[in-house]
């Protein structure tokens, strides 16, 4: 089956997320202990990177943790947190190594792109628009704007519906095992992984169809694809 689109999660994929919590960290200790020395400054950003689980624990529930965890002399209200988290994380975002030429390289080959992204659309909205991405992808889909939100076969299925494509002629590039490989075969799209470490557990039914360390080895692949058609 031709390969006619291209499905991508964005953070840790599109996104080097380590890169730029490094860089809200910054923001947060700023803002919030400007007059901490650097060993007290290590300590927070280790905390914040525990709450934080790499992105997949409820930022409220973060909030929860730094309260309690961190030596704070006039914390912020929950509601003030996650309004300086939502307005600033989108400043801090990080391209992925390569990220445009692998763009570029990949719409010029006439593929339709796409993304899938778990979160809220003013902080996911916020990422692409601060990258300038934009322009690369035919659609977007937000878990909070559908009401779903991955591994839920119904959200790649929506994602499928807007480029018109089938699963069989659809591959979705993503970093996290379960939502985003497992997830995606569950629907018959071929995943990717891609992961900048680790192996796969392969006691796991489903397998990924590649995997990647850097996202530049995504055109290879392609390729290799290409030529076999």
């Amino acid at each position: 089956m031709t390969l006619k689109a291209i499905f991508f999660d964005l953070d840790e994929t599109l996104t080097d997320r380590r890169a730029s919590i490094d860089s809200f960290i910054e923001r947060l200790i700023a803002r919030y202990f400007p007059d901490s020395d650097e060993d007290t400054q290590l300590r927070i950003a280790k905390r914040f990177k525990e709450a934080d689980h790499n992105g997949y624990r409820d930022k409220r529930e973060v909030y929860e943790m730094l309260v309690e965890h961190l030596q704070w002399v006039n914390p912020p209200t929950a509601d003030e947190y996650l309004t300086f988290f939502r307005e600033e994380i989108p400043l801090c975002i990080q391209p992925m190594d390569q990220l445009f030429p692998v763009l570029r390289h990949l719409k010029s080959q006439g593929l339709r792109l796409g993304i899938i992204t778990n979160g809220t659309v003013q902080v996911q909205e916020g990422k692409i628009r601060q990258l300038g991405i934009l322009e690369y992808f035919d659609s977007i889909v937000i878990s909070e704007e559908a009401g779903i939100k991955k591994p839920d076969p119904r959200i790649y299925m929506r994602a499928l519906d807007l480029l018109n494509v089938l699963p069989s002629e659809t591959w979705f590039v993503g970093d996290h095992p379960h939502n985003d490989i497992i997830g995606a075969a569950q629907c018959g799209i071929k995943p990717i992984w891609c992961t900048r470490a680790g192996s796969w557990d392969y006691s796991e039914e489903v397998k990924p169809y590649r995997t990647i360390h850097k996202l530049e080895e995504l055109i290879r692949i392609y390729t290799e694809h290409d030529e076999e058609w």
